[in-house]
């Protein structure tokens, strides 16, 4: 079992793998299937680098930042 939504797992996996900020859920699921079937195994060893590293390092991983979509502008309309 892979706790996806954890915060000390996203952000310990921040830190295993060196990375500036937190896996979306998504991620972390497509990335936890390398890790099967010790993925309860593999969230004990994140949680370990995430008290590890402490807290000085990991208050300076943050969420991703959210992409948001372009909006369109609204057609023009051909007046006849």
């Amino acid at each position: 079992m892979l706790p996806i939504h954890d915060l000390g797992v996203k952000k310990g996996w921040s830190v295993a793998y060196g990375m500036k900020h937190m896996p979306k859920p998504k991620e972390l699921l497509k990335f936890g299937e390398r890790w099967r079937p010790f993925r309860t195994v593999a969230s004990w060893y994140m949680w370990r680098a995430f008290e590890r590293a402490g807290y000085k390092v990991t208050n300076k991983i943050r969420p991703r930042p959210v992409r948001r979509k372009k909006q369109r502008a609204p057609r023009k309309t051909k007046r006849k």
